[in-house]
């Protein structure tokens, strides 16, 4: 399926029913809180896997919103078909945990970052894996991810292009 610049894969509060792998493009996750206030929470880029595996296995609620931050091809598929691929073999059983284990490290990670990390460290590690981010979304939308406020992004910035 192809996204266009800010289509949303999936949206906050609606049941799950698909999971993708990104071809190309990136997408960006928020959540609202209970303020109403939208917060970066985590971004998808390519080669990657888009979705809320949680609640699409679940077929629950999505407690966060997916958008695509640029046009994106995506490969998806509905829980059903998931379902199915996991009752063919055991094959693909060791994959589909493969996949659901490589979600939940990422998750992890992003966890134990944001408390042994800096948001300079932070901030570096992001534009490593995506070098084109800062030209998808804003410096707030940055900050908001950093789990920082934009005046404390300006000063970071500006800190590391003293350097």
């Amino acid at each position: 399926m192809h996204y266009k610049k800010r289509e949303y894969f999936n949206r906050q509060g609606e049941v799950c029913y698909k999971m993708g792998y990104v071809v190309s493009g990136s997408f960006r996750y928020c959540c609202i809180n209970s303020a109403g206030e939208s917060k970066v929470v985590g971004y998808t880029f390519e080669n990657s896997f888009v979705g809320n595996y949680p609640a699409c296995r679940l077929e629950d609620r999505s407690n966060v919103e997916i958008q695509a931050l640029c046009d994106c091809s995506v490969y998806v598929v509905s829980n059903k078909q998931i379902t199915q691929f996991y009752e063919q073999s055991i094959q693909n059983q060791r994959f589909s945990r493969n996949v659901a284990e490589t979600l939940l490290w990422e998750v992890y990670d992003r966890m134990i970052a944001m408390y042994s990390m800096t948001p300079e460290e932070r901030y570096i590690e992001i534009l490593d894996r995506c070098p084109a981010l800062l030209n998808l979304i804003s410096l707030k939308e940055l900050a908001s991810y950093l789990m920082i406020c934009p005046e404390t992004l300006s000063r970071l910035r500006r800190k590391l292009v003293q350097k």
